[in-house]
């Protein structure tokens, strides 16, 4: 696979203006089968563009696709990309080998070892059963690489038994080249790393410490536990990312923000925003983003979040479920309904909120130079593999990937199975904070 040395953006992240893209995707609608993109922005007051792009025939287990941003030209192309980047997904793809993975690994070629992606195996995978394989390419070994079938694409239907429990989009992105593609589909993967670790530290060990540890925990350690990725104030935003914060306060709606950047040091941010309303909406909504530009991050992370309200109250997407409704633990995430503690880590404000100004952040004008940041930073936290599989069907103007980097967390989204980074940046902060109780802080 080869990558250019230098890709010029035209604005935060896009190559080509968003005109460009909408020439680019627009005549892709009948092909993607897409048959309307509605414009959803008034279902909601807060008044950001949100848009669907609907596809009645999709074999995804959606047909409605969502896109949000600054104009309504950002949000429709978001939308639309949306679409384009799932019908690539899940695209028949012909095996390059059938063998186990005990086979390949004992041959010549690199091979990714399922064991090592942090996705619950499927009980009856082995590594001595065949199953089937494609190529990528690994970006940080500069090699090419066989990774499972199943992780290549967004499939639901297997023709044989998979390595996995689940399947995921988790790392699937579209853009208007390759480039810009695998940047989008790194930072989602950083993404949801940050937020399963920064839930596992601020929330689940907190709760751990309160509910089992009570006095024998040191004075503060909840509060401790929460200001590890605190809240920003809204009001130090820079003008671009403070106008989105702004439509969101002006609606009447409190929205907390916090810095959950990782130990990889990738701005990643989570919004909130929470209104009761009615028992079959949901009481709270999120939004997560990540990219090497600390603004671009953030307002990823509100226009998601603004983007969850507007598709909820328009309730087509096949994934929201009613209340009480039993579903896999997968799809929580999309369960509406249910109680929303507002008085804990994230829905409240915690601590001092910090000036945004103060957080780290890596702007640039070239998508390359966001690429090989984030693959630099990857590497420094010990991955090894970030392996992209070209899915841009022949013909297309723009481009769909599927980037995995084993050993990357996801279970904050997928409710899957904790990796070794999460272990051990449970084990890291539980250790400091017996330190802290035995040196008598608090």
């Amino acid at each position: 696979m080869k990558l250019r040395g230098k890709v010029p953006k035209t604005g935060p992240t896009r190559e080509v203006p968003v005109a460009e893209t909408l020439k680019r995707v627009t005549p892709l609608l009948r092909t993607v089968g897409v048959t309307r993109v509605a414009d959803i922005t008034r279902l909601d007051r807060i008044g950001i563009p949100v848009h669907n792009a609907i596809a009645p025939g999709s074999r995804d287990v959606l047909s409605v696709y969502n896109g949000k941003g600054r104009t309504h030209a950002d949000a429709r192309a978001s939308a639309i990309m949306e679409a384009v980047e799932r019908f690539a997904a899940w695209q028949p793809m012909t095996a390059d080998v059938i063998a186990s993975y005990a086979e390949l690994a004992a041959g010549r070629h690199p091979v990714m070892n399922p064991a090592d992606h942090n996705l619950q195996p499927n009980p009856f995978y082995r590594e001595d059963r065949p199953i089937s394989w494609v190529r990528g390419h690994d970006l940080l070994a500069d090699e090419e690489v066989y990774v499972p079938l199943c992780l290549a694409g967004y499939y639901t239907v297997f023709h044989e038994p998979q390595c996995f429990y689940i399947t995921t989009g988790n790392g699937l992105a579209s853009g208007n080249s390759l480039e810009e593609a695998i940047c989008h589909a790194l930072c989602e993967l950083v993404e949801r790393d940050s937020w399963t670790l920064a839930d596992l530290v601020s929330n689940r060990l907190r709760q751990v410490v309160v509910t089992k540890l009570g006095a024998a925990a040191p004075a503060g350690a909840d509060l401790w536990l929460e200001e590890r990725h605190p809240t920003v104030d809204p009001a130090t935003l820079p003008p671009s990312a403070g106008w989105f914060a702004e439509r969101v306060q002006e609606a009447g709606l409190p929205l907390v923000i916090k810095n959950i950047t990782s130990a990889a040091g990738i701005p990643s941010f989570a919004a909130m925003v929470a209104e009761d309303v009615a028992e079959t909406f949901s009481p709270g909504h999120s939004g997560y983003g990540t990219h090497p530009d600390a603004e671009v991050a953030v307002v990823r992370a509100i226009t998601e979040a603004v983007q969850s309200r507007a598709v909820d109250i328009q309730g087509m997407r096949e994934d929201l479920s009613l209340p009480g409704r039993r579903v896999d633990k997968w799809n929580q995430h999309a369960s509406r309904g249910g109680a929303t503690d507002k008085s804990v880590w994230p829905w409240r404000e915690s601590g001092p909120a910090v000036d945004f100004a103060t957080l780290p952040s890596h702007p640039g004008d070239d998508v390359m130079a966001d690429v090989d940041l984030l693959l630099a930073r990857l590497r420094d936290q010990g991955l090894e593999r970030a392996i992209v599989v070209d899915r841009t069907p022949p013909g297309f103007p723009v481009s769909v990937v599927r980037v995995i980097v084993p050993g990357l967390e996801s279970y904050g989204v997928d409710q899957s199975r904790l990796g070794k980074r999460a272990g051990v940046h449970w084990d890291a902060t539980l250790k400091e904070l017996i330190g802290m109780r035995d040196r008598g802080e608090s």
